[in-house]
Order: C-alpha cells, then structure tokens, then sequence
C-alpha cells in the first residue's frame, strides 16, 4: 500500500513532539516530525505548493500526520500546537 508523504526529493526533520501516547501501540512517546513539500499545477496559481507533515512512532514505526496549520505552529516553535488528537492515518495514494 502506497501513502502520499509529498512529491519532493527532500524530507526536512522538524524535531521531536512532547510526549504523546501513540494510537497504535499505546506507548508514551516523542514522535519524530518530518516535513515534505506537496507541489501541485493549478488554473489561479501556476505552481501551487502545500506542506506535508508527518510523525513518526519510534516504538513501533508508524506514520501519522497532521493538519498543515499544526505544522507550521510547530515549526515555528509552539511545542503544543500537536496533540494527541490532531494525529490522522496517513491518506492512501491514488
């Protein structure tokens, strides 16, 4: 199964989360995050390009991701901005 993680070459490290508990394995963890670009060609913009964020587990490797508004918060340094509640499954690619 395939998952969309961005369409850039480049994935940039963001840093770790505080401790959350991960869906998955229910472990109290720091999840790595990792940031990609998503480029896509639209009508109004020539090139529109979006942010891709996603987390990663280190107990049990799985991937979760989170709204691009959390992850520019957090880029930018609001350690809160994710939370338990803001981690998505990964959107399968079509």
């Amino acid at each position: 199964m395939e998952y969309r993680l961005g369409n850039s070459k480049y994935i940039k490290s963001g840093g770790d989360t505080e401790i959350l508990e991960c869906p998955k394995c229910k472990e109290k963890v720091r999840f790595g995050v990792f940031m990609n670009y998503e480029r896509r060609l639209s009508v109004e913009n020539m090139i529109d390009c979006n942010n891709v964020y996603f987390l990663v587990c280190p107990k049990c490797t799985s991937f979760f991701t989170v709204d691009e508004s959390k992850g520019d918060n957090f880029r930018k340094g609001e350690n809160l901005s994710i939370g338990n509640f803001d981690l998505k499954d990964l959107k399968k690619f079509k």
